[in-house]
C-alpha cells in the first residue's frame, strides 16, 4: 500500500496535466481505504524519501476523513484503531530533522488534536510537556502544537493542566537561551499570553479558580520578564536580530495584562515603564542606522535566519515600538503614574523619555520614502489622523494624547522643548551636510499637529486666565515655518508644514490665514511639485475648512473646486476619499458657492465618480454625503437642477437587468438616491418621483435583493413623509395612484413567507403613511393591522418584531386609542401551538418583550407616547392582558455570564404580569433616559431583581423615605435642561421636527403622567408598586418628590 500511496504521490508532481490529474483522482480513491491514510502518515516519516513527496496529503486526508466534524469531511470515517496507529506516527514527525516535515506534522497533529484531545487523546499533553526536555527540533515541532492548541477554546478542565503542566515547562524554555532560538522562547511567551487570554475568558465563571492561577503564574513569569528586559537590548540584537521578538512579545503580554488583570501588573509599572524607555534609547542607533539613514552605504534591516514559528516573519524595531507604547498608553493613566512621571508639577526624565522616544520613533524611514513616493494611496493612510489605520505614528501619537490628558502642562512644557531642540538641531545639521537633517524636524511638528486638539484647548485656557502661552506657535509661523514651505528638496517636510498651518488655522489672523491657504492652493496649481506635497495641500485644505471662517475661504473657493474636480478621474482609493471630501468641505464651508448652473458639473464629475467605484463602499458612502450636503444648500435652485441631472440617471440604473458582477448596482443606486431626500424638506420634485420612486415601485415588486428591498423601503418612507400628496396624485397605467402602489408592495413585504430580514423598515413606512395619509389609508386600515399581528405570530427577528409593533405604537398615542384597542379586540388569531389570542393580546405582548430594541429617536417617542396613552387609560381590557415580566433570578443565573449556548440549555425564566404592571415598569425604565437627562449614560439593571426586599420602606408610605434626590440629580433636569444628547439621524430630520409630537417634552410628560397617575391612583398604581424592584421604586420616589 505504501508503495502504491507513494507512486501517486509522486505523480501527482508530474508536469504532465493528464498524468497528474489521474494520479490526483487514484489518490483520493485511496483515501477511502483506512489504510491509505496510514500509508501517507508513514510516507511522512519516510526519511528516504524526497520532502516534496514526504509532506504532501496527509493534512488534507485529516481534514476529509478523521471526523464529521471536520467542515470539509468526506466519508469514510478513519477507524478508531487507524487513528490509534497514525497519532504516534505523526507525534514522531514533530522531531524529524527536516524543518519542513516537523512543521507538516505539527500541523496535522494541532488538526488531530483540535477534535481528538482530551477524551480521544489524553495523553497528548503530557506527551507534548515530556517533547519540550528533549532536543532543539523535538522543542522546535512542540512550540508549534503547542501555540496552536491553546489558541483553541479550552474549558476549565481542561485549562488546568495547561497551567500546572505546560507552562513551567515552557517557562524552562524561556530561561535557557544557550538550546533554545530566540524565536522559540518568544513563542513560550506568545503561549504565555495565549493561556491569559483563555483565563480572562472563564474568570467571571470561575473567580476563585483564576485568581489561584494567577497568583502563581504571574510572579514567575513577571520575575522572568524584568530580568530578560533588563539585559542590554542593542548588545543582544546585534547578536541575534530575532532577540527583538521576544521584548516584542513581552510587551504585548503586558498590554493584555492591562485589559484582563491590571492589578498583577500595577505593582510593576515603576519598574517596566522606565525599563520600556531604557530598551529604547538603547536601540536608537540601530534604527537610526537601519531605518532613517539615506546613506549609500547604509545597512538594510536583517531578517530572521530561523523559522519563527506562529510570530510574524519580519521583525522590525519599529515593532517593538509599537508595542511598547501600546503599553504605555493606558500605563500612564494609572494611579501608580504620576509617581513614576512626575517631579511636583513638572515632568521628570521618565516623561521627558517618552516624549523623546515618540519623537524619535516616528521618523520617517527610508521605507516609508519608498513606498509614498511610489503610491500615493500608502501616503494618505499613513498619514491621515482620521483613519484607522495602525502604525508607529497613531500609536506614538496615542501615547502622547494619553499623557496630554493626564498631564497637558508637564507635557505642553516638554513638547514646547522639544519642538525648539529639534529647530536648532536641524539647522545643524543641515549645515553640516546631514541628507536626513529634515527628519526628526518634521517628525516633531507631525507630533505637535497629532495633538493640535490638545494644544489649541491649552492655549485658549491661558488666553482665558491672561497666562502667557504654555506653547509658542506664534514662533513657529514666525520663524519656522515659512521657510519650510518652500523645501522643494525635502517634500515631506514641505509638506507637514502645509499641514501644520492648517492644523493651527484657528489661531491665524484673517490675513495670515489667507497667505498659507494661497500657498496651498498655489501648490495644488503646480506641476513642478511633487505628488506628496500635492496630497498635503489637499488635506491643508480641508483643514482650513474645518478651522476657518467661510470669509477666509470664500475668495480662493471657486479656483479650488476648479483644481480638485479635475484630479478625480485619475485617482482611486485614499487619494480619491480625501479629494472628494475637501470637495465636500469647500463648498460646505462656501454655501454661495454652488448654484443651480454650477450644480451640474459638480455634480456630473462625481456621479462619475460613484458610476466608476459602485463596488467601493467608502467611495459611494461620501459620494452620498456630497449629493446630501449639496440639495441641503440655501440656493433654492441646486436640489432641482441636481434631481434633473441625476434622477433619470439613477432610475435607468435601478431598472437595467444585472448580472453576477453588476447585482450590486440597484441597491447603491436606491441608497444614492435617497441621499437626494433625507437631509430636506418637501415638497420634492416631479421628476424624483416620476423616474426614480417609479423605478424603486417597480422594482420591489419581484427582486429579493436585501439591500435593494431595505433600501427601497426607506426610499418610499422618504417620500411618503416629505411630499406624500405627490404620491396620492401620481397614478400608474393601470390608474392606482402611488400609495395604492404602495399597499400591493406591503401585502408582499407582510407574507409569512417574506425574508424578516428585508422587511425591517415596513413598519416605519406603515407607520408614516398613517401621520401622511390617514384618509386614504382609512378604508384598508382594519384588514392592514388585521394582516400586521398575523404576521407578529410568526415574526422571530427582534428588529423584524419591533417595526411591526410601531404602527400600533403610533395609534395608540394618537385620538384613535380606543378604536385601534376595539379593532384589535374584535378579532382573534391562531398560534403556532394551535391556541388563539385576540389581536390586542399579542400586540402588546409584543411590544413588551421588544421595547427594548426599538431604535431611532423618533421611534423610542413614538412607543413612550403610546405606552402612556395606555397606562393611564382605564379599560378592563388592557388589565386581562398578561405579558413577560422580570427575568426570575435563581442559582441557574445568578452572578453568571449567560451565553447562547447556556441559555439554549437553561433557557430564562420570567414573571407573567398584567400589561399596566409591564407598561409603569417600562416607564420608569425609558424616564430616566430621555434627553435632557444628566447623567446619561449611568448603567441601571431593570431586568434583575434587587435580593435586599422592602425591609427599608416605611408601612405607611408606599414608596418609603429613603434615599436623598442628590442620588437621582439627573431627574432635576428634565425640566430645566433640553441638551445633553447626542442627536441621531431623526432628531435633525426637518419633517419629524415639525411634527406635533416632536413638540412635547417627552421627559415632563412622562413625568407629569407618573406624578398625575400616583397622586388620583389611576388604574390602582398604589396597588402596582409593590411589584417593582428596588431600583424602579427609587426611581419613582424621585419622580415624585422632585
Amino acid at each position: 500500500m505504501d508503495s502504491q500511496v507513494l507512486a501517486c504521490l509522486q505523480a501527482t508532481l508530474s508536469p504532465d496535466e493528464g498524468t497528474r490529474k489521474h494520479a490526483e483522482e487514484q489518490l483520493k480513491q485511496l483515501f477511502l481505504i483506512p489504510e491509505g491514510g496510514l500509508s501517507l502518515a508513514r510516507i511522512l516519516m519516510t526519511q528516504e524519501i524526497e520532502i516534496s513527496q514526504r509532506q504532501i496529503s496527509i493534512i488534507q486526508y485529516i481534514n476529509q476523513h478523521w471526523t464529521p466534524a471536520s467542515a470539509s469531511f468526506q466519508h469514510p470515517i478513519t477507524p478508531i484503531e487507524v487513528k490509534a496507529q497514525i497519532r504516534p506516527i505523526v507525534f514522531n514527525g514533530l522531531s524529524d530533522p527536516q524543518r519542513k516535515i516537523r512543521l507538516s506534522a505539527a500541523f496535522a497533529l494541532s488538526t488531530i488534536a483540535r477534535f481528538d484531545w482530551p477524551d480521544d487523546y489524553p495523553d497528548l499533553l503530557s506527551q507534548l510537556v515530556g517533547l519540550l526536555g528533549g532536543t532543539s527540533n523535538s522543542v522546535h515541532g512542540a512550540m508549534r502544537v503547542i501555540s496552536d492548541f491553546v489558541r483553541n477554546d479550552l474549558s476549565e478542565d481542561q485549562l488546568l493542566p495547561v497551567v500546572q503542566d505546560l507552562l513551567p515547562a515552557v517557562l524552562a524554555i524561556l530561561g535557557d537561551p544557550e538550546r533554545h532560538s530566540a524565536s522559540t522562547r518568544a513563542q513560550t511567551i506568545s503561549v504565555f499570553r495565549q493561556t491569559l487570554r483563555m483565563l480572562e475568558t472563564v474568570k467571571d465563571e470561575h473567580p476563585a479558580s483564576v485568581k489561584s492561577a494567577m497568583e502563581n503564574l504571574t510572579p514567575v513569569w513577571l520575575n522572568a520578564f524584568t530580568q530578560l528586559l533588563s539585559s542590554n537590548p542593542s548588545e543582544e540584537v546585534m547578536k541575534n536580530w530575532e532577540a527583538l521578538s521576544i521584548r516584542i512579545e513581552i510587551f504585548r503580554t503586558f498590554s493584555l495584562f492591562h485589559n484582563a488583570f491590571p492589578k498583577y501588573l500595577q505593582a510593576h509599572l515603576p519598574t517596566y515603564i522606565p525599563l520600556s524607555i531604557t530598551n529604547l534609547q538603547s536601540l536608537l542607533p540601530l534604527f537610526q542606522t537601519f531605518y532613517l539613514s539615506s546613506a549609500e552605504d547604509a545597512p538594510e534591516p536583517p531578517s530572521p535566519t530561523s523559522d519563527v514559528g506562529m510570530l510574524d516573519p519580519k521583525i522590525d524595531i519599529t515593532d517593538l515600538a509599537c508595542a511598547i507604547f501600546d503599553f504605555l498608553t493606558p500605563a500612564v493613566r494609572t494611579k501608580v503614574a504620576p509617581q513614576i512621571l512626575l517631579d511636583g508639577d513638572n515632568g521628570n526624565s521618565v516623561m521627558q523619555g517618552i516624549v523623546d522616544a515618540v519623537v524619535e520613533y516616528t521618523q520617517i524611514t527610508r521605507e516609508n520614502e519608498e513606498e509614498w513616493m511610489e503610491d500615493p494611496n500608502a501616503f494618505v493612510i499613513d498619514e491621515d489622523d482620521e483613519t484607522e489605520q495602525y502604525g508607529i505614528r497613531t500609536s506614538g501619537y496615542d501615547l502622547i494624547g494619553s499623557m496630554m490628558d493626564k498631564w497637558s502642562r508637564p507635557v505642553t512644557t516638554i513638547l514646547q522643548s522639544r519642538v525648539e531642540q529639534k529647530v536648532q538641531e536641524s539647522a545643524g545639521a543641515r549645515s553640516s551636510g546631514n541628507p536626513d537633517w529634515w527628519k526628526p524636524l518634521e517628525s516633531v511638528l507631525s507630533l505637535i499637529g497629532g495633538v493640535s486638539d490638545d494644544l489649541r484647548n491649552i492655549l485658549e485656557d491661558d488666553e482665558g486666565a491672561k497666562r502667557a502661552p504654555s506653547f509658542d506657535v506664534q514662533h513657529l509661523f514666525d520663524q519656522v515655518i515659512p521657510g519650510l514651505l518652500s523645501q522643494t528638496e525635502t517634500p515631506f517636510l514641505q509638506g507637514r508644514a502645509f499641514v501644520f498651518a492648517s492644523q493651527f488655522a484657528s489661531l491665524l489672523s484673517a490675513s495670515l490665514a489667507s497667505q498659507y491657504l494661497g500657498a496651498a492652493v498655489h501648490v495644488l496649481n503646480s506641476s513642478e511639485v511633487s505628488v506628496p506635497v500635492k496630497i498635503s495641500a489637499v488635506k491643508t485644505i480641508k483643514n482650513f475648512c474645518r478651522h476657518v471662517a467661510p470669509e477666509v475661504m470664500q475668495p480662493q473657493s471657486r479656483q479650488i473646486l476648479s483644481l480638485l474636480l479635475p484630479l478625480l478621474p485619475e485617482i482611486a482609493n485614499e487619494t480619491l476619499y480625501l479629494t472628494l471630501e475637501t470637495v465636500r468641505a469647500v463648498f460646505a464651508l462656501d454655501t454661495n458657492l454652488i448654484n443651480g448652473e454650477s450644480v451640474v458639473e459638480v455634480a456630473s464629475r462625481i456621479y462619475d465618480v460613484w458610476v466608476k467605484f459602485t463596488d467601493d463602499p467608502v467611495t459611494t458612502a461620501i459620494v452620498e454625503e456630497i449629493f446630501e450636503s449639496l440639495v441641503s444648500l440655501p440656493d433654492p435652485s441646486v436640489a432641482p437642477a441636481l434631481v434633473r441631472l441625476i434622477a433619470p440617471k439613477l432610475a435607468e440604473v435601478i431598472s437595467t437587468p444585472v448580472d453576477d458582477d453588476t447585482i450590486h448596482i440597484p441597491g447603491e443606486a436606491v441608497q444614492l438616491s435617497n441621499s437626494l431626500i433625507r437631509t430636506r424638506g418637501g415638497p420634492l420634485e416631479p421628476e424624483l418621483m416620476g423616474t426614480v420612486t417609479v423605478a424603486v415601485m417597480n422594482i420591489l415588486k419581484e427582486t429579493d435583493d436585501m439591500d435593494v428591498i431595505q433600501h427601497g423601503m426607506i426610499h418610499l418612507t422618504l417620500v411618503v413623509r416629505k411630499d406624500c400628496e405627490k404620491l396620492i396624485q401620481w397614478h400608474d397605467a393601470e390608474g392606482n395612484n402611488g400609495i395604492h402602489s404602495i399597499f400591493h408592495l406591503l401585502s408582499r413585504f407582510l407574507a409569512p413567507t417574506f425574508s424578516e430580514s428585508g422587511g425591517i423598515f415596513v413598519g416605519e413606512l406603515i407607520m408614516h403613511l398613517f401621520r401622511k395619509a390617514g384618509s386614504v389609508m382609512a378604508p384598508v386600515l382594519p384588514d392592514l393591522l388585521r394582516v400586521i399581528v398575523d404576521r407578529l405570530v410568526t415574526a422571530q427577528l427582534p428588529s423584524f418584531i419591533q417595526t411591526l409593533v410601531l404602527p400600533f405604537a403610533y395609534l395608540f398615542g394618537t385620538e384613535y386609542t380606543t378604536s385601534t384597542i376595539d379593532l384589535l379586540s374584535s378579532f382573534t388569531t391562531q398560534l403556532p401551538d394551535e391556541t388563539s389570542k385576540t389581536g390586542l393580546e399579542i400586540v402588546l405582548a409584543a411590544w413588551c418583550e421588544h421595547s427594548d430594541t426599538i431604535t431611532g429617536s423618533w421611534n423610542i417617542r413614538v412607543s413612550d407616547l403610546g405606552l402612556s396613552k395606555l397606562f393611564i387609560l382605564s379599560d378592563e381590557r388592557l388589565s386581562m392582558v398578561i405579558v413577560r415580566g422580570d427575568m426570575v433570578i435563581d442559582e441557574r443565573n445568578r452572578d453568571t455570564i449567560m451565553t447562547r449556548s447556556r441559555t439554549k440549555s437553561h433557557p430564562n425564566q420570567y414573571t407573567q404580569i398584567p400589561f399596566p404592571v409591564k407598561a409603569f415598569k417600562l416607564i420608569l425604565r425609558d424616564v430616566q433616559s430621555e434627553p435632557g437627562v444628566k447623567g446619561k449614560g449611568k448603567k441601571i439593571d431593570y431586568d434583575i431583581d434587587e435580593d435586599d426586599g422592602d425591609e427599608d420602606w416605611d408601612d405607611d408610605d408606599l414608596l418609603g423615605g429613603g434615599d436623598d434626590v442628590g442620588e437621582f440629580d439627573y431627574l432635576s433636569s428634565w425640566l430645566d435642561d433640553k441638551g445633553g444628547n447626542e442627536n441621531d439621524a431623526q432628531d435633525d430630520d426637518e419633517d419629524l421636527k415639525s411634527d406635533p409630537l416632536a413638540q412635547i417634552d417627552m421627559a415632563q410628560h412622562l413625568t407629569d403622567t407618573l406624578r398625575h397617575a400616583y397622586t388620583s391612583n389611576e388604574n390602582g398604581i398604589h396597588s402596582m408598586v409593590d411589584t417593582l424592584n428596588d431600583v424602579e421604586k427609587k426611581t419613582l420616589r424621585d419622580v415624585l418628590t422632585l
